[in-house]
């Protein structure tokens, strides 16, 4: 059994990203082809920001399938997974950041707290490298554990640990992969830096 699987789309970030974190990822598994790999054998596997939606909807029982079964799925928006996942249903509201360029401003703040700021996550990641902008929010479903909130509560990033038939999910509106991948916005870099360390010792310490 490997640990964590990272989904690629060809995608030139994506594909630096596996690159940049690849001492903490076991394989890149190509989405056009997702057919051939028995999802199974990962630990968990992340879908990065912006995969081809086209080719994620082809693939939705397979990933659907994984979840249910058990599997550990990691999604970071814009991937619409309202859309195409149905194990858990998480509604997704069009949102927009209040000012784009908050980070410019002196004093700016994108409108987002850390709701559980003890959990491991928020520990690994703190708030000001979990916030540049979001696509959309979450509702949350009633047992996911929320990392990121928008002020008004609704979802920047959840972690489910409690899905049907074992599995846990994690779910963002939030793209670190892309901007990372393409050297813009220090604070992905950041988050990314705390997310797959904690990433892989949260696999390793479930076992």
């Amino acid at each position: 059994m490997k640990d964590i699987g990272f989904i690629t789309s060809g995608d030139g970030a994506q594909l630096q990203c596996y690159c940049d974190y690849q001492a903490y990822l076991d394989a890149e598994l190509y989405l056009r082809t997702l057919d051939k790999v028995d999802l199974t054998g990962f630990r968990a596997i992340v879908v990065p920001d912006f995969s081809n939606q086209d080719l994620l909807r082809r693939h939705a029982r397979q990933l659907n399938d994984y979840l249910a079964g058990g599997g550990f799925l990691i999604i970071f928006e814009p991937n619409r997974m309202d859309e195409w996942l149905d194990v858990v249903e998480v509604q997704w509201f069009s949102r927009e950041t209040e000012d784009w360029k908050w980070w410019m401003r002196p004093g700016g703040r994108m409108e987002a707290y850390q709701p559980r700021p003890e959990h491991s996550m928020a520990r690994a990641i703190p708030l000001a490298d979990m916030c540049w902008h979001f696509f959309g929010a979450f509702r949350l479903p009633p047992t996911a554990t929320p990392i990121l909130n928008l002020d008004n509560d609704e979802g920047c990033l959840l972690y489910d640990q409690a899905v049907a038939g074992g599995g846990r999910l994690i779910a963002s509106t939030i793209d670190p992969h892309t901007h990372h991948g393409r050297r813009f916005m220090p604070a992905t870099t950041r988050f990314l830096n705390g997310f797959y360390p904690w990433l892989k010792r949260e696999v390793q310490n479930h076992g």
